[in-house]
């Protein structure tokens, strides 16, 4: 046989082939491209059903708005200087910017009506200071049959701070079928004010997905909360730096329950991130 009539048969043999395994390495490109298009279509809360994750509450797509916020911790010199503060009746210490008071006197509360009990008391002038800027956090309180821990926190513009600097936490017996207050902590802010301009915060459902996609929901468990709060970022000297956090709380198959945060400023996970603190900026 001819030498250059095989060069050429080969020739003809090796550019078919290359056509062949170019022609299936694109298809295959063409399907991993589909498949990835679509997970990303794809609705966060189907990816959770898929992966045996039940929500309790419906989730929302809606776009908040919220601040940057500076404010300093109270260290409450009115009550201790007897600067013409409103005295507390009941027995108190202050240490840590933290107000411990103990009830000298029988006060009531009722477990069931808690967010109607919280407010009587917060507007006692004897019993609290500043109580009337507290409102009731159903997502942080704990109750059952014998105590509870009822929590309230300030707030700006409709969102509270979730924050160990801004807290009331009552402590609630029950004996004899009375529910009782033993005692109260308080911390609170001072001069809040917002650093920059109001900005858009990222939604429930982006969160959602940001947690997903980083192995923060594990699968068959069970999102239990959300919720939105101002959340201590940095401490600078006396001030405190607050961003809008949103609060997820999950409970995995085991039982064992977590909470995650994330930014709700730039989307991104804070869970584990500690307070950075500044002295000399």
């Amino acid at each position: 046989m001819d030498f250059r009539k095989i060069e050429w048969i080969f020739f003809l043999v090796f550019i078919g082939l290359n056509i062949f395994l170019f022609s299936i390495y694109w298809n295959n490109q063409h399907e991993q491209s589909l498949v990835t298009n679509s997970n990303q279509r794809e609705d966060i809360l189907q990816r959770l059903e898929n992966d045996e994750v039940k929500v309790k509450d419906t989730v929302s797509d809606e776009h908040r708005e919220g601040y940057y916020l500076s404010a300093e911790q109270d260290n409450f010199a009115a009550l201790v200087n007897d600067s013409g503060a409103q005295p507390l009746t009941n027995d108190f210490n202050i240490s840590d910017k933290i107000l411990t008071s103990y009830m000298n006197r029988e006060i009531s509360f009722n477990l069931k009506k808690a967010t109607s009990s919280f407010n009587r008391l917060m507007k006692d002038k004897t019993f609290i200071m500043n109580g009337a800027e507290y409102t009731y956090l159903p997502d942080i309180s704990k109750k059952d049959e014998e105590l509870g821990k009822i929590v309230g926190a300030q707030s700006y513009e409709g969102i509270p701070f979730i924050d160990e600097t801004s807290r009331v936490t009552l402590d609630i017996e029950k004996n004899s079928d009375q529910e009782k207050v033993t005692k109260y902590t308080q911390t609170r802010l001072k001069d809040i004010e917002p650093l920059r301009e109001k900005m858009t915060l990222y939604s429930e459902k982006e969160i959602l997905n940001t947690l997903y996609i980083n192995n923060n929901i594990p699968s068959k468990s069970t999102i239990t909360n959300i919720y939105l709060g101002y959340f201590r970022t940095l401490e600078v000297r006396e001030k405190n730096v607050y961003v809008p956090v949103w609060f997820v709380k999950v409970k995995a198959s085991d039982k064992t329950t977590q909470i995650e945060k994330v930014n709700a400023l730039n989307n991104q996970v804070i869970t584990n991130n500690l307070v950075p603190k500044v002295e000399n900026p």
